[in-house]
């Protein structure tokens, strides 16, 4: 489609399904030199063929590497495995989940849990992606997945909420502390994406036809559009964008 991506080495963390998958394959198809498809498993929620199939497809260098990304020990594994490629250049901490009960009597369970992919886990990921950066000395683009949950609160998505707002000043924080070595950090806020998490999440599925309603493009959006966006933060176009929360929600966040 393009080469805005020649020469880079991009990780993406929950791309075995959905967003991350859209984001990994938009990747390759935009001349990224090698994709890291990291994920808990290599099957697709959406059933089809692996991530890393779609991207040899293109002739493009790819590798899944299973990781747990609330295990650091994990994400710096994964991390290390752009070494053998030139080291990251874009690091996508995109992996998250939500719960099938997630109002204001959250069970600490799953409250914990969530935060500990949601939150903790962007966080390992951008820290392992800055220190193979900065011991390469050379620029990069850290790019975390928040939600427009993240910036409007919901009755039924309060941790999840919660981790994406975190993920939002996270990224800000970020910006300002790795900025001095040529480091970017954003975060990208999608709106309601038309994957298979947004279908069987409860609460959310069901309020999916309102919020494409009330979208001023009156449509959900694709997981394609999410990618698109993932590369433009990465590539050299945006070379003077940082601590960015980046709205790709098809209007929904202006009207809401």
């Amino acid at each position: 489609m393009s080469d805005i991506l020649t020469g880079k080495v991009i990780i993406v963390t929950g791309a075995a399904s959905g967003i991350g998958r859209a984001i990994a394959i938009a990747a390759a198809q935009h001349g990224a030199k090698a994709v890291i498809v990291s994920d808990v498993t290599e099957t697709p929620r959406e059933g089809g063929g692996p991530t890393t199939g779609e991207i040899e497809a293109l002739g493009i260098a790819t590798r899944f590497v299973r990781t747990d990304v609330s295990k650091h020990s994990e994400v710096d594994a994964l991390v290390e495995v752009a070494a053998e490629f030139g080291g990251v250049d874009i690091m996508v901490c995109n992996a998250g989940i939500t719960l099938r009960s997630d109002g204001a009597d959250v069970a600490e369970v799953d409250y914990r849990r969530l935060m500990s992919i949601n939150l903790d886990g962007v966080l390992f990921g951008a820290q392992a992606a800055a220190r193979q950066m900065k011991s390469q000395k050379k620029p990069g683009s850290i790019i975390l997945m928040a939600s427009m949950g993240g910036i409007r609160g919901a009755g039924m998505t309060i941790a999840y909420s919660t981790s994406k707002g975190g993920v939002v000043l996270m990224a800000k924080a970020l910006a300002d502390a790795l900025g001095p070595d040529g480091i970017r950090v954003n975060a990208v806020c999608p709106g309601a994406i038309d994957t298979h998490l947004l279908r069987t999440t409860p609460g959310i599925a069901e309020a999916a036809e309102g919020f494409r309603r009330r979208t001023p493009l009156r449509r959900l959006g694709k997981p394609s559009e999410i990618g698109d966006a993932i590369v433009w933060l990465g590539s050299d176009l945006s070379s003077y964008v940082t601590g960015i929360a980046l709205f790709v929600d098809g209007g929904l966040l202006s009207v809401i």
